[in-house]
């Protein structure tokens, strides 16, 4: 009786945290006034007898050595995203099947945003170890599937499978870390993580492309399973869970079927077919099929049905899949607007920079992928900065700010200068944008864990992976959209007009090049 009395007292003060307690930036990170940096401020003295919130020599150690571990399932697969996309052209040709070739990359981010907001609700209920390696599960089957695979359909199926895996492999390192960590020091740990995302989606294409020449694309996608089942692995052996005296009540509550008994099936249901109608609205939508189309009413009309049997469940599940009172705080919701739209320019802006160049100055594949360095380095630079600045100051709304501020830099810089012929310097003006996005990764997920109770953590953090994601999926066929139509204005003017000369050539250019 006491046991449930302590829940239902902590349970309150959780929920009071997030709606009723506005924190200002400084106050979970550099006081123990709020229930989450108690939290993490006792398990650090647990860890030391001086109750500093500075490990010590062997704990660092020991949280780089698992962290380490962990970040081998996020290079892997962060890099698979690119390895396809360097791959495509071949699978597309072996099947002969161009037109269905874009879910190859469709489908596992789908999948990826289905299973994001799932982990985090599971990982409290079944561990982060077992949900970590199960993740690693589902992507390794899901890589080996690829190498066997006869046909198109078969091949999306698998890469949907390697989502679902993807999704956990990345949004749960970062859940152990808040873990692991004080809250002041997850930044720094976080911009490890974005170091080792921005690698493995800058060298995945260029291994994938001598993957696809030396062996052919199938042991290119399999070759994943392995190094996932090693990372698998690692991870059973350096991962500790923590041990807990556990009463014979505990014990009762710590079997499977009592797990299994507190999964909101229903919630995870309808919350999984909301967004995947929403994002395939937006993925499909103008492209492959036209927005005028009965298919996108369809779906239109499933995806609301869906998000509201999804409210009406969750407010009466005892263990909901994700809290709705999470997103009535501003400390969650900031956050999340934030991420989606800075993911969402960011790659709009990715998409846009190798097409500029290919039309402005003729660059061949390879040279049009390498404008995008600058950007990677601003985003690798801002992560490091930002995680920096946060355990020195233990303040991270001055970043979030300068964020968007450098963000919008960007762009203007871009607008102003980029009209058709644009010099080295100019090149590098795209640094700005990748130097925000670095910078918003860090802070948005220290603010979002600032915000919110011990217990909302992991299904906050899961949330806040989801936003970037959808905002990804809305920047790219934003983008991808934008360029079609300025593509088919240029043409139908040159055809329309009969411009055909080598003049009239230069001119449709420069203006293509405006309009990206």
């Amino acid at each position: 009786m006491t046991a449930h009395k302590s829940q239902d007292v902590a349970k309150n003060r959780s929920i009071q945290t997030v709606l009723e307690v506005n924190p200002d930036e400084a106050t979970p990170l550099l006081t123990g006034e709020t229930d989450r940096y108690d939290a993490l401020e006792e398990n650090e003295r647990a860890r030391s007898p001086t109750g500093t919130q500075t490990p010590k020599d062997e704990e660092q150690r020991s949280v780089f050595g698992i962290l380490s571990v962990l970040l081998i399932g996020v290079f892997v697969s962060q890099a698979d995203t690119s390895l396809v996309l360097a791959t495509y052209g071949a699978i597309a040709s072996e099947f002969n099947d161009l037109q269905n070739a874009s879910w190859l990359l469709s489908s596992y981010m789908l999948a990826m945003c289905m299973g994001q907001p799932l982990y985090g609700k599971l990982s409290d209920i079944f561990g982060r170890k077992f949900m970590l390696q199960f993740s690693y599960g589902l992507f390794a089957a899901g890589s080996l599937l690829c190498g066997f695979c006869q046909s198109m359909p078969q091949l999306i199926v698998a890469r949907s499978i390697q989502g679902l895996g993807g999704a956990g492999m990345v949004c749960l390192v970062s859940i152990i870390i808040t873990d692991l960590v004080p809250l002041r020091d997850v930044a720094t740990y976080r911009s490890y993580v974005n170091v080792v995302q921005t690698v493995g989606r800058s060298s995945g294409g260029a291994v994938g492309g001598f993957l696809a020449q030396a062996v052919g694309w199938r042991w290119a996608l399999a070759g994943q399973a392995p190094l996932t089942v090693f990372a698998m692995l690692l991870v059973s052996l350096n991962l500790k869970p923590p041990q807990k005296n556990q009463s014979p009540e505990d014990a009762t509550k710590s079997s499977l079927a009592s797990k299994l008994g507190r999964i909101d099936f229903m919630g995870a249901l309808f919350m999984s077919v909301t967004i995947l109608s929403f994002l395939l609205i937006i993925d499909i939508g103008g492209e492959k099929v036209p927005w005028t189309s009965i298919l996108i009413y369809l779906l239109g009309g499933v995806g609301l049905v869906s998000g509201l049997l999804f409210v009406m469940v969750e407010s009466r599940a005892a263990e909901p899949i994700f809290p709705l009172h999470l997103l009535s705080s501003r400390a969650v919701l900031t956050p999340y607007v934030i991420i989606t739209m800075q993911n969402a320019s960011q790659v709009a802006l990715m998409f846009f920079i190798p097409l500029y160049f290919q039309v402005t100055k003729n660059a061949k594949t390879g040279e049009a992928g390498a404008y995008m360095v600058p950007s990677i380095v601003g985003n690798t630079a801002g992560g490091l900065l930002a995680g920096f600045l946060i355990k020195r100051y233990g303040r991270y709304k001055l970043p979030t700010v300068f964020a968007a501020l450098s963000s919008a830099f960007c762009f203007i810089l871009l607008l102003v200068f980029w009209r058709g012929h644009t010099s080295l310097l100019q090149s590098l003006f795209v640094f700005p944008g990748g130097f925000a996005t670095g910078i918003a990764h860090s802070t948005t997920f220290v603010a979002l864990a600032a915000g919110v109770g011990e217990q909302d953590t992991a299904v906050a953090s899961s949330g806040l992976y989801l936003s970037g994601s959808v905002g990804a999926v809305a920047g790219l066929c934003s983008a991808s959209a934008a360029f079609q139509s300025a593509l088919r204005s240029a043409l139908n003017e040159a055809v329309i007009g009969g411009d055909v000369d080598n003049g009239s050539e230069v001119r449709h250019r420069d203006k293509l090049a405006y309009f990206l």
